[in-house]
């Protein structure tokens, strides 16, 4: 079976009802099927099984990193306080993250790596702190723009529409954390920059920011806190079908 004859097999994984806060269980079911039919294709796609892996192993880094910032944050040690509203901004992004692993790990993601390196200014430092969300946020955006790629070439809109989905929350957060610097504008860019050409060329970049492999504090996922979902929706892909 060739990958548009797999593709086929899950469109609905990414086009029925969307699960808000406090949805009913037979909703989560319908959410354990859509990741059962994704597993499905990618048991039978390297490019597509590549790109969950990947996809797996970058939300792990972000709940670990943003759980290490929160308690670095509590613990008081930045040299400068995050204020509450932004503290509780970075306890949302943390919780985002965590759908999104649940949802790729459902679909059959197998993280490379279970323990990260953090560079020791990233939790003492507020400025390197949010600098670093800006960098990692736009790196995943382009991760997801090389996805689309591989999604285009099998003709598969579907897998697009999730791509999207999930790229347009980080680049919501890069604008958060540039909001968090001061920057003016927070949200500086028109398009999103391609930086990468294929997908593995995310796990290179963070190898080289000392996130893989690193000098810096090594901390295994989930990372020190736990996970506070207050407010956060639309927990799973949802929508009108891409055709």
């Amino acid at each position: 079976m060739n990958e548009q004859d797999i593709a086929t097999r899950v469109s609905a994984l990414l086009s029925r009802g969307a699960v808000l806060k406090g949805a009913a269980v037979g909703a989560a079911g319908v959410t354990l099927a859509q990741a059962g039919l994704f597993r499905a294709l990618a048991a039978e796609s390297e490019s597509v099984q590549r790109i969950l892996d990947i996809t797996a192993t970058i939300e792990r880094f972000g709940v670990t990193f943003l759980g290490a910032g929160i308690e670095s944050a509590q613990q008081k040690n930045f040299n400068k306080p995050i204020p509450a509203p932004v503290l509780a901004i970075v306890k949302a992004a943390q919780a985002q993250e965590h759908f999104h692993l649940a949802f790729f790990e459902r679909a059959g993601g197998r993280p490379f790596v279970e323990t990260f390196t953090i560079p020791p200014a990233a939790l003492t430092d507020y400025d390197t702190f949010f600098n670093a969300i800006v960098v990692q946020e736009g790196a995943e955006v382009a991760t997801q723009i090389a996805a689309i790629g591989v999604y285009a070439r099998l003709k598969r809109p579907d897998l697009v529409k999730i791509s999207f989905q999930y790229a347009a929350e980080e680049a919501e957060h890069r604008v958060l954390a540039n909001a968090a610097l001061g920057t003016q504008p927070a949200n500086d860019r028109a398009f999103a920059p391609m930086l990468f050409g294929t997908v593995g060329e995310m796990l290179v970049s963070m190898r080289r920011r000392g996130l893989i492999g690193g000098s810096g504090k090594a901390v295994a996922y989930p990372g020190p806190t736990p996970i506070d979902a207050t407010n956060v929706t639309y927990r799973t892909p949802s929508g009108p079908a891409a055709r």
